[in-house]
């Protein structure tokens, strides 16, 4: 199987490893880095048959990678990172065998323990996403201040660059019903973007939900609590660990376990925990619902 990885940032290079130790063959498509085999994704398609493209591009991009995909009438399986749009754009019809959203942490063994443990939890109460980074050490090979996350016209900040608990709240409790946001810029970090997020929701299946993000945690925390009608249940991705009350649960995690699960389910066409396009298009969505929120400083309903 031969793949394209479209960029060579951070997450790129990440995808290129893992594809090549899976034993793929990988090229790489960027205009930027020195090493790569084409400088756009038109002139890789015209040169050579892929049957797997990864758009690892910045975010501002993926619209118009994604189009150059369909306007080929490329056939093959498409992996888009997270988070899918910068704003909601309407795509042409495609055929593409197999079309996921790189919201990898589905795939976490803590994540999946949850969805076989809930229903144990009885009637649920509450929820709350907390995760935290400090953006300057987030990516140490990097002056952050250049970086994707810094800077508005990349589709940065965290309300996208931590959208995995915007994902992962509607992946386990549902489609929100209203919401409310408090957030914006508030440190001293040298970036044009929001760093801190507070969003306040009902969901479905969850009548008070709380999601906290930011770049600015100096210990790096991100975990899920739960509280229902029987107990609770804590799942930290940071420690690998869960607890259900006083029972505690350890996970065997490598780094990139979470990644190369999700590029075999893509391969193998296993729709079991991806994110579909409609899921990640409902992330974009909810992301300008919480932005209108924030600007407008009143509760918004679906």
């Amino acid at each position: 199987m031969k793949v394209a990885v479209v960029g060579a940032g951070s997450i790129g290079i990440r995808h290129q490893i893992i594809l090549k130790e899976l034993g793929y063959q990988v090229r790489v498509v960027s205009s930027k880095a020195s090493d790569a085999e084409f400088r756009s994704l038109d002139d890789a398609l015209t040169k050579e048959f892929f049957d797997y493209v990864v758009i690892a591009s910045e975010t501002s991009r993926h619209f118009v990678d994604l189009s150059t995909l369909i306007s080929r009438n490329f056939a093959g399986r498409v992996l888009i990172e997270k988070p899918l749009f910068e704003k909601s754009h309407q795509i042409a019809a495609q055929n593409f065998r197999f079309l996921a959203v790189g919201y990898n942490l589905r795939f976490h063994p803590a994540v999946k323990w949850f969805k076989e443990t809930k229903a144990k939890l009885g009637k649920i109460s509450s929820a709350n996403f907390y995760v935290g980074q400090y953006l300057p050490t987030w990516r140490p090979e990097i002056d952050y201040k250049k970086s994707s996350s810094a800077v508005d016209i990349s589709g940065g900040g965290v309300l996208r660059d931590l959208s995995h608990e915007l994902d992962l709240a509607r992946n386990m409790f549902g489609d929100w019903q209203c919401l409310t946001a408090l957030g914006g810029k508030f440190s001293n970090l040298e970036i044009s973007t929001d760093d801190t997020f507070s969003i306040l929701m009902k969901t479905n299946q969850c009548p008070v939900m709380s999601i906290q993000l930011n770049y600015l945690d100096r210990i790096k925390q991100r975990y899920v609590t739960v509280n229902g009608d029987n107990g609770t249940i804590n799942i930290d991705l940071v420690s690998n660990k869960a607890r259900f009350n006083e029972s505690e649960v350890d996970f065997e995690v490598e780094t990139n376990d979470t990644y190369i699960a999700q590029h075999q389910a893509i391969i193998s066409c296993d729709l079991s925990n991806i994110c579909t396009f409609d899921e990640a298009f409902n992330v974009v969505k909810t992301i300008e619902a919480i932005e209108l929120s924030t600007k407008s400083a009143q509760w918004i309903s679906k």
